[in-house]
């Protein structure tokens, strides 16, 4: 975290490339793209003012956590590093309840995204397959699941099955359900065998408003002259010059 006042030396180290894990993917459930009535930043001010258990997850818990977390992805044990995922996420909204006031990310859809893939975890465990999916929630009311690229269908049909789409809002961007998919993606929505359908209601178009199916990235990186956005100056390119 740095030593610094300037925080000059607090820095991001990567874990290890995208190359790494290629096999990751990535559902982002926008649950809402509304302006939150409590900020990040104000949240988080509020928090390290009020929260005792904020206090205990930074001398206590962060700290093995990271450890643990980067050894699992360092392993590619999808398993251990989806409990992590899932616990640090809860436990990162159990700080904004244990808040005063209280603040309240998640809503009633977001609740619904983790009962689901709680059960579909469960499955796969009594299976002995291990955890297949990971959830994690920032400060607001959308979802990030991350899971293998083998089970990338399986789980974009079980959130279709409880989170209907509009034409073109499912954003398909690697043809994962082709052309039929283009034409109407709701044709896909399937529970897997054994799945408990009583663990959350279905709910009616827009409560997802979109799905995003994506890959890990490759982070940030220094651009050279000819990608930069910015001319030596500071301007943009694109501005014209006298």
């Amino acid at each position: 975290m740095g030593q610094d006042p300037s925080g000059s030396d607090s820095l991001a180290i990567q874990v290890a490339p995208r190359e790494h894990w290629p096999e990751m993917h990535a559902f982002i459930c926008v649950v809402s793209d509304d302006k939150k009535g409590t900020s990040s930043t104000s949240g988080m001010q509020r928090s390290v003012e009020t929260s005792s258990l904020l206090q205990h997850r930074i001398k206590h818990v962060v700290p093995e956590r990271m450890d643990e977390i980067s050894a699992a992805i360092l392993a590619k044990d999808f398993s251990t590093f989806a409990k992590i995922t899932m616990a640090d996420s809860n436990q990162f909204h159990a700080v904004a309840l244990d808040t005063d006031p209280p603040i309240f990310y998640m809503n009633d859809v977001s609740r619904a995204i983790v009962a689901l893939i709680v059960e579909y975890n469960r499955i796969s465990v009594e299976a002995g397959a291990g955890y297949k999916a990971a959830y994690t929630y920032d400060a607001g009311p959308n979802a990030v699941i991350y899971t293998l690229e083998k089970n990338v269908k399986e789980i974009a049909s079980l959130i279709l099955a409880y989170f209907p789409q509009r034409p073109g809002e499912f954003k398909d961007i690697f043809g994962l359900f082709g052309d039929q998919g283009a034409r109407d993606i709701n044709a896909f929505a399937k529970v897997p065998d054994g799945f408990n359908e009583a663990v959350a209601k279905r709910f009616d178009v827009g409560a997802v408003k979109g799905l995003i199916h994506t890959r890990v990235g490759d982070g940030p990186r220094k651009l050279s002259d000819a990608e930069s956005l910015l001319a030596v100056d500071g301007f943009p390119i694109t501005l014209p010059r006298k």
